[in-house]
Formats: C-alpha cells, sequence, structure tokens
C-alpha cells in the first residue's frame, strides 16, 4: 500500500509504487533525481493562482502480512517513509525513514492530513546514525541484494533504460533490447554489470601498460636527444682538429697556384695589345662606306612624293567606305521598323486613326459605367449577405437590447420571432405587428428588472409574456417558443385594433393605419430566414449580370485600343517608306563616287610598295656594314676589360701575403701537396676551403642545435655571425673568422668532456630501472585478462542457463494457457572492444501458431492481440525464472491499451492467473471501461478519483476485495480515507 500526501499526486500512483519497491530504474546511485517530478506542480496543473509548487512530499508504504485479522494487521505492520526534496541546495534526493506499526498523518479531512505529515515525518527516528538513509542505499537496506521490483511504466517522470515490454507491440522491439528487459527482470543485468566492470579494470590495466610503455617511450626520447648532443660534441671535436688541416692545405694551394698564375697573365697581357691595334684599322675602312650610301638626295624626293599621295587617296576611299556602311546599317533598320509597322496596321480593320480614337473614347466611357455598375451590385449583394447572416442568428431587430440583457442573465427573443400566423392571421396580424417589429419580448417577471437595464437606450420597447390569458380567444396567432406566451399581448392588441380591406391595412383607437399586403411573411424566424435568402438570390443575379456587363466592357476596350494601335502604324508606316528611297538613292550616289577614285587608288599602291623595297635594299645594306662595324668595336672592348682584369688579378694575387701566412718556404709547400693522398693532389683552394668550412658549421650545428642555441657563448655568437654573413664579401669575411672561430670551438669542446662522462652513466641506469617497471606493468595486465576471460566464460554458462529457464517457463506457459509452444533463440555474442559498452545479446522469442508446426520468430506479421498474449507470458516466465526465491512485485501501466476490450479482459485474466501460480505480485493500471473484469481477476482493487486537474487533492478511493481479502481491504479503506473519516452524505 502507498500513500502521498498533499501535491505529490501529478505523477502516476504506479511510478510511486516503483518507487517504494526500489526499481533500479529509478537509478538511486546518482540521487534519484527524476523523483523531483512527483512533486505537484502548479503550473503545470493549471492552478497557479491558487496554489504553489510543493518544494517537498512523501511516499508512505504500510507492509503488512497477506493474511489475517485486521488486529493482527495493524500489529504486524511496518511503515517506511520516503521524503522527496526539491529544495535541497544539492539537488534532487531521496531521505528513508521506517518504524514498526502504523505511522500515518491522522485528520477529518486531507488539508489537515497535509498538514501533519511533517510532524510524524520528525518523529521517526533516522536509521543511518544522525542521518536518514540517502537514495543510493535504499535499494539495499530495504530489499538487500536481491531485484525486488519490475516496472514497465509509461510514464515520463523517468526514463526506463529497459523497454516496456507490455506497452507496445512485441515485434517492433529489437532483439538487444528484449534480452535487456529479460536481464532485468532475472537479474542478469547485475552480472553483466559485474563483467562490464572486469572489462573495464582489464582496460585500465592495459591503460597502464601502455602508460608505461609511452612513459618509456618518451623517456628514451629524451634520453636519445641528451645522448645524441653528447656523440655530437664527440664528432665535433674530430671535426674541429680536421678542418684545421683542411685549412693548411688551403694556404699551401693558394701559394703555389698563385705563382703559377702570375706568370701566365704576364704572357697574356703581350698577346692581347697586338689584337687591339689590327681590329682598330678595319672599323675605320667600314665607316667610310656607311656614308657613302646614306648620301642619296633623289630617291629621298621619290619617296617622299609616293607616300604623300597615297596616303590621301587611300584617307579619301576609306572615308566613303564608312558612309557606305553606316548608310546600309540606317536602311536595315527602317526596313525593320516598317515591316513591324505594317504587321501592326493589320488590326487597324480598315479604320482610319481619328475613327479608331473615338471608338477608344467610347468604349473607355462605357467601361466605366460597368465598373461604377458593379460597385453598386457587389454592395446590394454584400448587404443582403449581412441582413441574411443576421436574420438566420436572431440578431436583425432588437439585437442591442437583447445583447444587454442577455449579459445580465435575462433571456429575450425578437417580437417578430416570437409569433407565427398562418396564411388567414397574415392579413391583419402582420400590420398590427409591424410597430413593434424593433420589440424585446422578455417574461413578465422580468420586466421591471430588464427596464432598469435598458434605461442606457432610449427608445427600447419591451413586450411582457407570460401574462394571464384571456378567456374566450382562440384564433389568436400561435407561440414560436413555449417559453414566451404572447396570448395576453395579442389578446389585448386585438381589441385596440380594426382590420380592412382593399387595400390591407389596419387602424387603431388612436387614427394609426398600418399598410399591409406584405409579399412574403414577416413573422416566424423560418419565413423571415427565407425573405433574407430570396433577397439574396435576387441581388446574387443582379450581380452576376453587372459581371458579365464589365467583362464584355473590358473586352470591347481591349478590341478598340488594338484598332488604335493598328490605325497609328499604317501612318507610321508611310513615313518609314519615303525614309528609305532617300537613304537608298544617297548609297547609290557615294558608290559611284568610290567607284571613280579606284584607278588613281592602285596606281598609288603600286608606286608607294615599289620605294618601299628599294629603301628595304639599301637600309639592309648599311645595317650589315654597321652590324660588322659594332662587332668589331665590341671585341676591342672586351679585349681592354680583359686586359684590364687580368692586371687587377695579378694584384690580387696576394703573393707576399700568402708567403707570411704559409710561414715556410715556397718549396715546402710544394712538398706538403706533394706528400698528400693521390686524390686529394688535384683539389683547388676552394676544395679545401669547403672541406673546411663544412666541417666547422658540421661541428657548430652539432653542439649547439637549434634547441640549444641559448647556449653558445658570446665570443662564438659573434664570430659566428661574421662567419655566416652573406652578401657581397662574405667569403673573404668568412676566412679571416675562420681561425679565431675554431680556436673557441677548440675550448668550449675540452671543458665540456667530463660532463660528458657522467650523464652517459646516468642514463644508463636510468635505462635499466625503467624496463623492469614496464614488465611488471605487462605481467599485470595479463593475469586481468585471464580473470577476465575465466569470468566471461563462467558469466556466459550462467546467462544460457538463465535463459535456458525462462524458454522453458515461456513454453510452460504458453501451453499451459493456450499456445501451442514457445521458445527463445540466441547466441553468444562477443564482447566489446569498448569497456563503457555492454555486452549485448540477442534474443528472438519464437512460437508455433498450431499444433505441430515449427517455431516462428517473433517479429513476423501476426495479429495485435497474439503478440501481446506472448508478451505477457514472456515478462512472467522472465519473472518465475529470476530464482532469487524472494517476492517479487511486478508493475504495469497501460495493460492492454493496444488491444480490443475481449483480448485486454483476457490479458489481465491472464496475468493473474500466471502471477498467483508463480508467486508474482502484479500491480497495474487499466483503462475505466476494464473495471468490472479487473475487480474480478485481481486479488484487490484500487480506485484513485480527482475532482479535477488542477485540484491538488484526491477524492476517497474506492477499494474493492475478496472475502479472503476482507481485513486488508478494510484497513486499507480506513487508511486512506483518514482513520475513520468519512464522506459527508
Amino acid at each position: 500500500m502507498a500513500e502521498a500526501t498533499r501535491r505529490s499526486f501529478t505523477g502516476q500512483p504506479l511510478a510511486q509504487i516503483s518507487l517504494l519497491h526500489a526499481d533500479e530504474q529509478w537509478r538511486f546511485g546518482s540521487g534519484a533525481p527524476a523523483a523531483v517530478d512527483l512533486l505537484f506542480n502548479s503550473e503545470d496543473a493549471g492552478g497557479e493562482d491558487r496554489w504553489g509548487n510543493a518544494d517537498h512530499g512523501y511516499v508512505i508504504g504500510v507492509f503488512a502480512p497477506a493474511a489475517g485479522t485486521l488486529d493482527q494487521l495493524q500489529a504486524s505492520a511496518l511503515t517506511v517513509w520516503i521524503r522527496i526534496d526539491r529544495s535541497s541546495q544539492k539537488g534532487p534526493r531521496l531521505k528513508l525513514r521506517w518504524q514498526d506499526g502504523l505511522h500515518l498523518p491522522t485528520g477529518d479531512n486531507e488539508a489537515e492530513r497535509e498538514q501533519a505529515a511533517d510532524s510524524v515525518w520528525q518523529a521517526l527516528p533516522p536509521r543511518a546514525r544522525r542521518q536518514d538513509v540517502a537514495a543510493r542505499d535504499l535499494p539495499r537496506t530495504l530489499y538487500g541484494e536481491h531485484v525486488r521490483c519490475v516496472s514497465f511504466l509509461s510514464t515520463s517522470v523517468r526514463a526506463s533504460a529497459a523497454p516496456n515490454l507490455l506497452a507496445q507491440p512485441l515485434n517492433e522491439i529489437s532483439k538487444r533490447r528484449i534480452f535487456e528487459a529479460i536481464a532485468a527482470l532475472t537479474g542478469i543485468d547485475r552480472e553483466l554489470e559485474t563483467e562490464r566492470q572486469a572489462r573495464r579494470h582489464e582496460y585500465d590495466l592495459l591503460q597502464k601498460a601502455n602508460n608505461a610503455e609511452s612513459d618509456l617511450a618518451a623517456w628514451e626520447e629524451s634520453a636519445q636527444v641528451i645522448e645524441d648532443g653528447i656523440d655530437a660534441r664527440d664528432r665535433a671535436r674530430g671535426r674541429v682538429a680536421d678542418a684545421a688541416d683542411r685549412w693548411r692545405s688551403r694556404t699551401a694551394r693558394l701559394l703555389c697556384d698563385a705563382l703559377q698564375r702570375n706568370a701566365e697573365i704576364q704572357a697574356e697581357v703581350a698577346g692581347i695589345d697586338i689584337e687591339i691595334e689590327k681590329t682598330s684599322r678595319m672599323a675605320q675602312e667600314l665607316v667610310g662606306q656607311v656614308a657613302e650610301l646614306a648620301d642619296d638626295e633623289a630617291f629621298t624626293r621619290r619617296q617622299q612624293a609616293a607616300m604623300s599621295t597615297f596616303d590621301r587617296l587611300d584617307g579619301a576611299d576609306r572615308e566613303l567606305s564608312n558612309q557606305i556602311a553606316a548608310l546600309e546599317q540606317q536602311i536595315e533598320e527602317t526596313d525593320r521598323q516598317l515591316r513591324a509597322a505594317r504587321e501592326t496596321a493589320r488590326d487597324a480593320d480598315g479604320r482610319d486613326e481619328p475613327t479608331a480614337n473615338r471608338e477608344r473614347t467610347d468604349a473607355d466611357i462605357n467601361l466605366e459605367g460597368a465598373v461604377k455598375a458593379l460597385g453598386v451590385a457587389e454592395k446590394a449583394l454584400s448587404d443582403a449577405e449581412t441582413s441574411l447572416q443576421d436574420t438566420e442568428s436572431g440578431r436583425d431587430l432588437a439585437r442591442q437590447q437583447i445583447d444587454v440583457l442577455a449579459a445580465e442573465g435575462i433571456r429575450g427573443i425578437c417580437l417578430l420571432d416570437a409569433v407565427v400566423l398562418n396564411a388567414q392571421q397574415r392579413s391583419k396580424w402582420e400590420s398590427a405587428l409591424w410597430p413593434y417589429r424593433e420589440a424585446a419580448v422578455v417574461d413578465s417577471g422580468d420586466l421591471d428588472r430588464a427596464s432598469v437595464l435598458l434605461a442606457g437606450v432610449p427608445g427600447s420597447t419591451l413586450i411582457a409574456a407570460n401574462l394571464t390569458k384571456s378567456a374566450g380567444r382562440i384564433d389568436l396567432p400561435r407561440n414560436a417558443d413555449p417559453q414566451y406566451d404572447l396570448s395576453g399581448f395579442l389578446a389585448t392588441l386585438d381589441t385596440r385594433v380594426t382590420a380592412r380591406a382593399n387595400p390591407d391595412r389596419v387602424h387603431d383607437d388612436a387614427g394609426v393605419v398600418i399598410i399591409g399586403g406584405f409579399p412574403s411573411p414577416v413573422t416566424g424566424r423560418a419565413a423571415r430566414i427565407a425573405a433574407a435568402r430570396e433577397r439574396v438570390r435576387q441581388e446574387s443575379e443582379g450581380h452576376q449580370l453587372a459581371e458579365e456587363r464589365w467583362k464584355s466592357a473590358g473586352r470591347r476596350v481591349t478590341a478598340a485600343e488594338r484598332r488604335q494601335k493598328g490605325a497609328r502604324a499604317a501612318v507610321e508606316a508611310t513615313q518609314l517608306d519615303v525614309r528609305i528611297g532617300s537613304l537608298r538613292k544617297r548609297d547609290q550616289a557615294i558608290r559611284n563616287e568610290c567607284a571613280k577614285l579606284s584607278p588613281a587608288l592602285g596606281a598609288a599602291v603600286v608606286e608607294r610598295d615599289e620605294v618601299l623595297r628599294l629603301e628595304g635594299v639599301r637600309q639592309k645594306q648599311i645595317e650589315s656594314l654597321q652590324r660588322q662595324k659594332t662587332t668589331l668595336d665590341e671585341a676591342n672592348k672586351t679585349r681592354r676589360e680583359k686586359l684590364e682584369n687580368l692586371k687587377k688579378e695579378q694584384l690580387q694575387l696576394g703573393l707576399p701575403e700568402l708567403t707570411a701566412q704559409w710561414d715556410g718556404t715556397l718549396d715546402s709547400a710544394s712538398k706538403h701537396l706533394l706528400d698528400l693522398p693521390e686524390n686529394q693532389q688535384s683539389w683547388t683552394a676552394g676544395d679545401w676551403w669547403e672541406e673546411a668550412r663544412d666541417l666547422i658549421r658540421t661541428a657548430i650545428s652539432e653542439c649547439f642545435p637549434r634547441t640549444a642555441s641559448d647556449s653558445m657563448s658570446t665570443e662564438i655568437t659573434g664570430l659566428l655571425e661574421e662567419f655566416n654573413q652573406r652578401g657581397p664579401g662574405s667569403s673573404q669575411r668568412a676566412q679571416a673568422a675562420f681561425a679565431p672561430l675554431r680556436h673557441a670551438l677548440h675550448v668550449y669542446l675540452r671543458h665540456l668532456e667530463g660532463t660528458d662522462r657522467y650523464e652517459r652513466q646516468q642514463i644508463a641506469t636510468q635505462r635499466r630501472e625503467r624496463h623492469e617497471s614496464l614488465g611488471a606493468a605487462r605481467i599485470g595486465h595479463e593475469e586481468a585478462v585471464q580473470a577476465s576471460r575465466a569470468y566471461r566464460g563462467a558469466l556466459s554458462s550462467a546467462i544460457k542457463k538463465k535463459l535456458a529457464d525462462v524458454a522453458a517457463q515461456f513454453d510452460r506457459l504458453d501451453r499451459a494457457y493456450g499456445g501451442y509452444g514457445a521458445s527463445l533463440q540466441y547466441d553468444e555474442p562477443p564482447p566489446p572492444v569498448d569497456p563503457t559498452e555492454d555486452w549485448g545479446w540477442n534474443v528472438v522469442p519464437t512460437w508455433r501458431r498450431a499444433e505441430g508446426r515449427r517455431h516462428i520468430p517473433y517479429d513476423r506479421r501476426a495479429n495485435t492481440a497474439q503478440i501481446d498474449d506472448r508478451a505477457i507470458k514472456l515478462v512472467c516466465a522472465a519473472a518465475a525464472a529470476s530464482g532469487t526465491g524472494r517476492p517479487l512485485v511486478l508493475v504495469l501501466d497501460e495493460l492492454g491499451r493496444n488491444l480490443g476490450k475481449q483480448h485486454r479482459r483476457e490479458a489481465v485474466a491472464l496475468l493473474g492467473q500466471i502471477g498467483r501460480e508463480s508467486g508474482i505480485t502484479v500491480v497495474g493500471a487499466l483503462q475505466d471501461d476494464m473495471e468490472s473484469y479487473a475487480i474480478d481477476a485481481c486479488g484487490e482493487y484500487v480506485k484513485l478519483r480527482r475532482s479535477s486537474d488542477s485540484s491538488p487533492y484526491n477524492e476517497q478511493p474506492v477499494v474493492v476485495g475478496y472475502d479472503e481479502h476482507a481485513p486488508r481491504v478494510e484497513l486499507l479503506r480506513a487508511w486512506l480515507t483518514g482513520n475513520e473519516y468519512r464522506e459527508p452524505a
């Protein structure tokens, strides 16, 4: 049994029962935050203007034996309280207290019981020393380590981790989700979680080993950097010594090469002087030949005359050609316009322009009149339709008065709607009633109050209904509405008026005459509506005629506009025809003038071409002579430059400086080179310099890599900058810096020899220790792998055994309750690689559709009743095969909502039978139309009632049970109705 105090029943009661019975899907380990949604939210109930949200609430459960007297039940009862706290600063959480005996809030009504709840809670003793039992410990504290409750809820208060096999068609659930549902019912999910934790532990140890390996690799990488630095410095020491040897060999090669080159320069200078003198004489002879060819005055005059004549005639010809092209373009454009104008002129239909203009003016006038007539017809039709709507709603007469009275609760009706006339009564009574057509009819008892309410509507007319009838009058008009008897008013009016014919009319004692003869009835709502509809029909016909006239006028305007454009185009075509003739005459005259100019232009072209040919021949001869002279001058220039360079080179050999650098005799330099290996004797000074420079650069890069460039001394930095400079003279500066730079490197490396030996010893010791740690981590991981495999094998056997038990129960239940046998198909899947993933099994329910047939998988096409029947049996089979030996509660929501009425009745009966045979307590919620047969199938039935969605309180529940449950029913009734509280009669 469970109940909740004020404002805590907005969630489903089944959700509270599953919470009280420690359903694992509430996620107690995380504090069960979803439980806060069970509290009352005034906004959701639409009562925020009357109620506040509940910051906390209680779920109360009373546990008692299944049988016994009322006194025995009360003495053996255990009360459990769960407090749901929304206002906790640490977030929503649950607190648990319990006490032997009956401990419930008492009061004469729900409000008093709600106010007493906090006091009862405070009186209950905390159970975790001075603290309440928290949410994470609730399942273990109440029910130990075994599964107590499995629920399938169609509720939003908490997300379900397993599929609801009974709230959706079974054939729409995946094979893996079916296994998860069976695992939750049988407790296998706990074993699977343990297996996942073992895989996680295995993965953690693997990560530990991998981390140790990664750390070793990272350390080896850093140690290798240190060792590489030591090795590099060792190599640098050798390179510095080799660079000094290369530099001395370079000095010897420079000295010997300089002596040989000095002798060669002296011989070459003498030969160049002789060649320069010979070439100068040949150039003077070529200058005289060029002067003779350039001095020809007669040819120059002939050339100038021929070019002048050609330019004059060619310009005139181009001008005439441009004029002809422009005229051709004008003629083509005008001809196109002429064809278009003639095409448009056909639309004139033989009319000239004045006639077409008059027709257009007449058409526009006709269209304007049609538009005005259409507007008038549309307004008349709209008025008629509005009048029809008002008449149909009864608001065309006395509308304002009836609305004012209705707002204050007084009913009224228009007089003409309250009276019905036959054909003989129309001639008299229509005229007699016409002056009162704007009157409102009200009950005589409301007449005085209605008069006061209409004080703000001057001119209002009220007629009292339900007055005392006049005796002996049976020919009065009938009342259209039995609530408004007007016989008193009509009898009085009959005595005041007299009817006459030719024409139909009535007059009263005051001499007032009302002319009758209405073409249609004016009284009775049906007759007035028919008259209004006739008016709408007539106005609609008039509107159609006006619309046809408007369309015809539009077509006439379009035709007149087309003829008007055609007449204007005919005039334009005549003008264009004249213009084309004029352009063609001018084009022919220009063509004749161009033909006369052609012979003279041809002769000028011939003379121009001949003069240009002769000019080209003479120019080629002059250019050839000039090129020959230029070649000779360039040759002498080159020789003079070479002579100057040889003299500079002789000075740059620097024989005195080289002799001083060698620091020995010339013969000793030659002997040094001869003593070198045979392959090095052919090396030049540049080769020796490149070798020495590369050795120094390599030694520097090994001593000071980019990552350690900050350790370079100031002396070496300055010398290195000078050594590596670029641009003019960079080679000389580098050679000058070589010797001091080599000496500085030598000193630096000699100081680091002791430090390098010590670091090599430290690295060897640490390498040995780290390899030992990696071996231990790998052994730990291998042991975890073996343990995980052993546990997984045992778990696989247990899962197969459990699934086999479920399959046997499934087959037994199916055969016992109308089926032909059922089973489960499953295979052992490989464990997932990711340790965070579950070991997902696939389970396929199967059953026979007829005796002796083979098993068919659950996802084949079948009727809904058959699928839901197997789903119920599968849930009960899994619950019965759980093997815990302890009571199991199965909580179901909206059972059978996908079934018809008869199949739902069978489903409830089946659950009751299976539950009783298997020792499973089934708690479920059903639709109201299943109440009668739910009472027959269930041991106890509780109906919780609410007056409205916005009410925070429940009405008194209805409790029904069999005689064997009478004490429990009586105890439950007393508790849920407030300790002998009775609802007032």
